[in-house]
């Protein structure tokens, strides 16, 4: 969720909490006052029925005056002055149903001695007619001002956030590997600049310490393989003496094997660090099905000698848009593990779709999930002498264009599966 959209929700939620409550307080207040003024007006009434109680032989008919129910009954005892005012439910004759009154009632004794009672029973539904119209025009008042303030604030926020987007948008461009360097916009917002500073002092960071580290592997895999290099030409010069024995032989190779094990697993290793730090950035378009036919070729003697029939099926001709050394470098460790993981008189079947390319290849029953083999340095048990890098540069070239792997093993076929569609 954005930002922008959070601040505008709880804006709108703690302004509809708080109107809930103001409404609340609102309307006791109204219904307050609208019960005083209703309440004096019933006192009025009651000093005016008492003073013609008081100065008149005779009693009118003060609901033909007043125009509610008023019953005014006088007897001939005294009686003491008492008096209330409250709310009470009756029945309404006009409108044919029980409705809220106001009742006063008042008790006393007039100038000749004569006690009087006083019933005056005024209607509610005026009042409470007028407080809810008042309460429904605020609350469409209040509705409209806070869609208004929302609207307001929303466009405010966004034109306040320019800068941010603009600063998000400027780090999506930004490639440690290119010499540019990071490129801000400034702002005049305190917040933003404060936060340019620290991304530009953190870029610049970012892009001498991936400069030493690639320094360090280019120089590191340079400096390694001139010594590898040699051992190994002394060790196959030491392999052609002709006065060693069974034994010296025997130690010899192990380190000639150790040797070529370790130039393997830092060309390896150099080759992830390039791929990972997208030092391979020239693309132009490779024809994946070519290749593979190049690629057979540089194993045709591999694949006679262990007795590999090998089948194609190119439903369509497969160009896709990447690097050519590792388009090269993809298919070459493809078709060397279905070579090298194959048994004796097996077979590899290449497959060529619109969508995808796939290799399968006759072998042993994998005891291990296929997907492990993606990581580095993990290998199966059938093949215990791999550096365990294969799958893994596989996995980090598919993973640079976007492009998925799959390990398919089923009653000892296996295919690997790359989809770029």
């Amino acid at each position: 969720m954005k930002l922008l959209t959070r601040t505008s929700r709880l804006y709108v939620s703690i302004s509809v909490v708080v109107f809930i409550i103001s409404g609340l307080i609102f309307y006791n207040i109204l219904h307050g006052i609208f019960k005083r003024q209703l309440d004096e007006t019933l006192i009025e009434e009651k000093l005016l029925i008492e003073q013609t109680i008081n100065f008149s032989d005779s009693v009118p008919d003060f609901r033909l005056i007043f125009g509610h129910m008023i019953d005014v009954t006088i007897l001939n005892a005294p009686h003491s002055k008492t008096g209330y005012i409250k709310d009470t439910l009756m029945y309404d004759h006009d409108l044919g149903t029980f409705a809220s009154f106001r009742h006063l009632f008042a008790e006393n004794t007039s100038f000749r001695k004569k006690g009087y009672t006083i019933n005056i029973y005024k209607p509610l539904r005026d009042s409470e007619q007028l407080i809810a119209e008042i309460v429904i025009s605020m609350s469409l008042v209040f509705i409209g001002l806070l869609l208004l303030l929302v609207i307001f604030n929303y466009f405010i926020a966004r034109r306040v956030w320019i800068p941010f987007y603009r600063i998000l948008d400027n780090l999506h461009k930004y490639e440690i590997n290119q010499e540019n360097p990071l490129e801000l916009t400034s702002t005049d917002i305190y917040e933003f600049d404060l936060l340019n500073q620290a991304l530009e002092k953190m870029s610049k960071k970012i892009r001498l310490d991936y400069m030493n580290l690639k320094e360090f592997n280019e120089n590191a895999a340079h400096e390694l393989q001139t010594p590898l290099a040699i051992i190994k030409s002394k060790l196959e010069l030491l392999i052609q003496k002709e006065n060693l024995d069974e034994n010296q032989m025997h130690l010899i190779s192990a380190v000639f094997e150790a040797t070529t094990r370790m130039s393997k697993l830092n060309q390896g290793l150099l080759l992830i660090s390039k791929i990972e730090n997208n030092q391979f950035i020239h693309t132009e378009d490779v024809n994946i099905v070519t290749l593979i036919e190049k690629t057979i070729g540089h194993f045709e003697e591999m694949i006679t000698h262990r007795h590999i029939a090998v089948s194609k099926n190119y439903r369509q001709q497969v160009t896709l848009n990447m690097n050519p050394t590792l388009a090269e470098i993809l298919i070459t460790n493809l078709v060397s593990n279905a070579i090298r993981h194959n048994i004796n008189q097996g077979r590899i079947e290449i497959n060529a779709e619109p969508d995808s390319f796939s290799i399968t290849n006759t072998g042993q029953l994998l005891k291990t999930d296929p997907q492990i083999l993606f990581e580095r340095f993990r290998k199966s048990e059938i093949n215990p002498d791999s550096v365990g890098l294969g799958l893994s540069i596989v996995q980090k070239i598919a993973n640079l264009y976007l492009m998925k792997v799959d390990y398919i093993c089923n009653q000892g076929l296996h295919t690997l599966k790359i989809s770029y569609k």
